[in-house]
């Protein structure tokens, strides 16, 4: 078995970790994912020899991918895609710029029994990506929190988008491993702060988004390691807790070669859970519950709230502490 180390991918960070993570689930139950401690960067265990290896296989599940998908392995029909409102009843239960958005009440007829008839593929994707657990503050089944849809962004966009940019350059998904070139106009499905750029920051002088395709490709494969359920009312998913009136993803990066059943049980440790502070103190987990199992650091993001938009907003790195005070 080889160790091919990712130099793009680092683990300290949001979208690094979580393309990581989509790496490991799209290549399949002969990989292993650890994390260097010395440099924080994905190290794929497995018989790939190189990064262009691994380039290569990424590149034939996106080839291999119906010309109208959205995702691999299924076809065009899933997730549902806006349609004119056909019937005045449906468009009272449905939001018609996204039909995976349905008020809570109608989420098993309106959604659930519609991705049933397409197979049990689809009902698997729509299992991590809403709930009818918990509701938003429109009565609707709610998203997973990895979400974060503004404007005319729906859950077929999120994994739409980016396929398309690696599709017409393949180049993209070397990058994604290697070294991240940003593309102008790209959101990056709101998975990367560094998206934002002012209109300073840009030759053009406007605001324009700058977002990584090839990375956040592999960060939307990873949502079938991530469930999402809830409380009756409030969302709950892997890697996120609410804490002092705050969300919070909190994630591990680990030494050990691990295939794809132990990280999704690592990822759901409850030494992950913040410890109780005190307002206004740094979020906290007790990190000696994860040192035998080989985890040697602990990072944390949160929704940053978009200037003027009505998204959740990106996600950003936040401070995780060792230990409450």
């Amino acid at each position: 078995m080889n160790t091919v180390e990712l130099s793009a991918l680092d683990g300290r960070d949001p979208l690094g970790f979580l393309a990581a993570l989509g790496v490991l689930r799209v290549l399949g139950d002969e990989v292993r994912l650890s994390f260097s401690d010395t440099t924080g960067c994905a190290q794929i265990h497995s018989a790939f020899q190189n990064t262009d290896n691994i380039a290569g296989a990424l590149r034939d599940i996106v080839e291999a991918t119906d010309e109208d998908a959205a995702l691999p392995a299924l076809g065009p029909k899933f997730p549902l895609r806006p349609a004119p409102p056909s019937r005045a009843r449906d468009a009272e239960k449905t939001d018609e710029s996204d039909p995976m958005r349905v008020l809570r009440p109608a989420y098993g007829e309106h959604l659930y029994d519609r991705v049933e008839a397409l197979g049990s593929e689809a009902v698997t994707w729509l299992s991590f990506l809403v709930t009818d657990l918990a509701v938003d503050r429109a009565g609707r089944a709610v998203l997973t929190p990895y979400m974060a849809p503004a404007g005319k962004q729906t859950v077929w966009t999120f994994f739409r988008k980016s396929l398309e940019v690696v599709r017409a350059e393949p180049s993209r998904l070397t990058e994604a491993l290697t070294g991240w070139r940003r593309v102008d106009g790209f959101t990056g499905e709101y998975l990367d702060h560094r998206v934002l750029r002012s209109a300073a920051d840009h030759p053009s002088g406007k605001s324009i988004p700058a977002g990584v395709p090839g990375a956040t490709w592999l960060a939307t494969q990873a949502l079938p390691l991530l469930r999402v359920t809830g409380d009756g009312h409030n969302v709950s998913a892997t890697l996120w807790h609410r804490h002092n009136r705050r969300t919070v993803m909190i994630w591990p990066v680990w030494k050990p070669a691990l295939d794809i059943h132990a990280v999704q049980v690592l990822l759901d440790h409850p030494c992950l859970r913040p410890s109780p502070t005190r307002q206004g103190r740094p979020t906290a987990v007790e990190r000696e519950g994860l040192l035998p199992l080989g985890v040697f650091d602990v990072y944390g993001a949160e929704r940053q709230p978009i200037e003027g938009g009505k998204s959740a907003g990106v996600l950003a790195p936040v401070h995780i502490a060792h230990r409450p005070d």
